[in-house]
Formats: structure tokens, sequence, C-alpha cells
């Protein structure tokens, strides 16, 4: 149906309504009868806020929690660049503590060094020592000295603390600013203190070097001597083998040798004065000298010396031939003989062979000294008995004869002078 009263609608239907003016619709909505009160409605109540601010401890403990993070941040930081610093001064101060300790100890060296080298120079006396050999060594000791003079300057002492160890920030950044010019110090040290040990240790060789020349050139000459003097007497040249034997103890006063250069000197001087004096006896008694030849010729190279007189073991000339044997132990313990024989032997060397069996007999003595002939001597079938052994080695070696032992302790058994053949 269609009200003839309403407004034709204009426009499109499909746009919708008009919009809203603000003003309540005309119609549609139901309207008071009379008048309405007006009533105000009051808002809802609310608490006044306060301000927002903060009280001053709380401000304060922010403020140290800042500080404290602050704080905790650098002693971090410190600590962990103080650890990693550290193995680096480690090394470099325990690198310049074991040069030092080995300079130090050189220097101990070097010192007792000059002071053997000083004892050396006051004892080398006698013209065995060569002049130059003195001088050098001389030089050299002047060298070592001037060489200790000369000492490595020190780095000083340094306190830096340990990682493990607490410590406050401030002393951790202390320690790394120490650190980086004590670690190329260090090192530094070390090298001057390593390459002064080197020459200290240098200075010790060449002293040493210098008494050794001085040492071994006196020894050679000494040595030359022996040479020289072939006629000198066993116990001359064994007095000089034990004087140059004495020649590398420790050259110290104190040692109680500080004489043995002069003793040296003397033996060589008693060597000397030895073979002039053999060599006027031998010219002066030939036929002795042909006796003691023919001792030697059948000793197996045992050394002795003989010595003539006119009574021997309590026997005169006067109607006995008598000879001893005594022993004596020279440098390297291989001993040496004495043998004296009375002049009645000398008188009756050409016309009686029993003065020849009794100088066999008293060589036989001697024999002992060689080791082969030790063991036999010290066997079952001597057991030590020294005439029994001298008198089986006579007969065994050709002098079955009174003279040999045979008249004074008796002839040996067969076996005992088979023995004794053993050895030669």
């Amino acid at each position: 149906m269609h009200d003839p009263d309403a407004p034709e609608p204009t426009g499109d239907p499909a746009a919708g309504p008009p919009p809203w003016d603000g003003l309540p619709p005309a119609a549609g909505l139901p309207m008071p009868d009379g008048p309405v009160e007006f009533v105000m409605v009051p808002s809802e109540s609310r608490e006044p806020r306060a301000p927002r601010r903060m009280s001053g401890f709380a401000a304060a403990g922010a403020i140290a929690a800042v500080i404290a993070a602050w704080a905790i941040g650098h002693q971090l930081i410190a600590t962990a660049v103080h650890a990693e610093m550290w193995p680096m001064w480690a090394a470099a101060d325990a690198a310049y503590d074991e040069a030092a300790a080995d300079y130090r100890e050189t220097t101990e060296r070097a010192e007792s060094a000059i002071d053997r080298g000083d004892a050396l120079v006051g004892i080398a006396v006698g013209d065995l020592v060569a002049e130059e050999d003195r001088a050098n060594l001389e030089e050299r000791i002047a060298e070592a000295r001037a060489i200790l003079a000369e000492r490595p300057r020190s780095p000083g002492i340094a306190a830096i603390g340990d990682p493990v160890a607490f410590a406050p920030a401030w002393e951790r950044y202390a320690d790394l600013l120490s650190m980086i010019d004590l670690v190329p110090a260090r090192e530094d040290a070390a090298a001057r203190y390593g390459a002064a040990r080197d020459v200290v240790a240098e200075g010790n060789l060449a002293i040493a070097d210098a008494a050794e020349a001085l040492i071994a050139g006196t020894e050679a000459r000494a040595v030359a001597a022996l040479e020289q003097n072939p006629s000198a007497t066993v116990a001359s040249r064994v007095a000089v083998e034990e004087a140059v034997a004495e020649l590398r103890h420790s050259p110290t006063i104190s040692s109680g040798d500080s004489s043995r250069f002069a003793d040296l000197a003397s033996a060589v001087d008693e060597l000397r004065a030895s073979h002039a004096a053999e060599v006027t006896r031998l010219a002066e008694f030939p036929l002795r000298a042909e006796i003691e030849s023919f001792a030697r010729s059948i000793a197996f190279d045992v050394p002795f010396d003989v010595v003539w007189a006119d009574e021997v073991g309590g026997f005169s000339s006067d109607g006995y031939y008598s000879g001893t044997a005594e022993f004596f132990e020279d440098v390297d313990g291989d001993g040496w003989g004495l043998i004296s024989l009375t002049h009645s032997i000398e008188e009756a060397w050409y016309f009686d062979e029993n003065a020849k069996a009794v100088v066999v007999h008293e060589v036989g003595h001697v024999q002992v000294l060689r080791e082969a002939c030790a063991t036999i001597f010290d066997g079952p079938e001597f057991a030590g008995d020294h005439e029994i052994w001298a008198t089986a080695w006579a007969i065994g070696m050709g002098y079955d004869l009174p003279g040999a032992g045979i008249e004074a302790y008796g002839r040996p058994s067969d076996a005992q002078i088979q023995a004794s053949t053993a050895c030669r």
C-alpha cells in the first residue's frame, strides 16, 4: 500500500539513510507528556595520585648498584688482563733469575780459578818452569780479574701481585703498567747476564789452559831429564817420577803441597847428580859395571840398583860371598829393588862361579816384583818363602851351585825348581 501522505523517496535507495546532522530525530522516538526535570549526576569519586618521586635511600641504592656494576666490571677486566699478562712476566723473570744464578756460579768458579792460578804462579819455580808459561798464566789471571770487575747491571727487585691472590682493580692496573716495562727489562737483563757469564767462563778456561800449559811444560822437561840421564840410580828416577805425579795435585798453600815445583826441581837436580856420579863410578870400577850389566841382563826388566860394601847381611868379604835384596814401591805400584853385594864377589868374579851364583840368587829375589813370578811365589809350591824361591830360581837359571843358596838354605825340591822356571 502506499500512503499518500508519505513523501516520495528521493535518491538511490541503495545508498542508505542520510547522515546524522546532530539533531534528534523528529519522529520515531516517544516524547514525554510533560516537562522533564534536569538532574545532575555526580561523577565517580577517585583517590588523588601521589607525585612520582624516589626516596633518598632508593636513589642511593640505585647509584650504588651502578657503581658496583662499574667496579665489578673493572675488577673482572683488570683481573683477566693481569692473568693474561702474568705468564709473560713470569717467564721473563724466571729467565733472568736463571741467568743471574748461572752468572753468580760462574763468577764463584772464576774467583777459585784466580786463587789457584795465583798459588800456582807462587810455587812454580825452578829451571823446569818456562818463563813464558809463567807470564802467560799471570796475564790470563789479570784478564779474569778485569772481567769480574765489569759486572752486568742488575734490573732491580720488582714486586708484582700473584694472579692467584685477590687484589683490587687499581693494583692490577698498576701491575699491568709495571709489567709493560718490566718484561723487556728482565729479558734484556737475562741476555746481559748470559753474555757476561760466557765471558767469565772464557776467562776461567783461559786460566785453566795456561795452568795446564805450565804444568805440562814442566812435566815434559822433567821427563826429558829422565831420558837425558840414563845412568842415574833407580831411586833418583823414582823420586822424579813421584814429584812429577804430585804436580797434578791442587796448587794451594793450605793443601800442604806448596813446594811441589821446588821438590821436583830438587829431585831433577839429584837425578842429574846421580847420573854424573854413576858414570864416574862405573868408569872407575869397570868390573862392577860388568857385573851389574850381567845382573840386569837376566832380570827381565825389573828395575834395581846395586850397591857394594865390605860387609853385607852381617857377612864380611873376608871368606864370604854375600848379598841381600830389598823391595820398594814406585809411583805406579810396580816396585823396584836394591841389591847389595860384597866386594869379594867382584874379586872372585872371574875364577869362582859361586860368586856369580850369589848374584843370580839376589836377582831371583827381585823377580817376585813381576806378576807372573809373584803368582808362583805366593802359590802352594813356595807359600811366600823368599829364600827357597830365590834358590830355586837361581838353580833353574842353570846355577846349581852352593852359592845359589843351597849352602845357606838347602836345596829346593825338583818340583819347586821346575815351578820357578814358569815365569821366565
